[in-house]
């Protein structure tokens, strides 16, 4: 394999971890509580995105995997709290 497709593969893998574990919390969250705790859901991942790019320095980048954290969460709270707002 080449290293451009080792980098692509690497990119891809970084976003499908942070849409699974966006989402498996967040299907943790509806099953275990009755409110959707949307500021706990929100606050792990942000959390862990800190944490990972204060780590970054040190080792590899992981800017896609930082971002899509960000985003799924942003993107995994307007759906789990979707009967919230109407």
């Amino acid at each position: 394999m080449t290293t451009h497709i080792k980098t692509e593969l690497s990119l891809l893998s970084e976003l499908v971890l942070s849409l699974l574990l966006t989402a498996s919390l967040g299907i943790y969250c509806v099953k275990t509580f009755d409110a959707f705790p949307w500021l706990a859901f929100i606050g792990i991942p942000v959390g862990l995105a800190l944490i990972v790019a204060c780590w970054e320095e040190k080792k590899n980048q992981w800017t896609l995997l930082i971002v899509g954290l960000l985003i799924n969460t942003f993107v995994w709270s307007i759906v789990f709290n979707w009967h919230s707002f109407f």
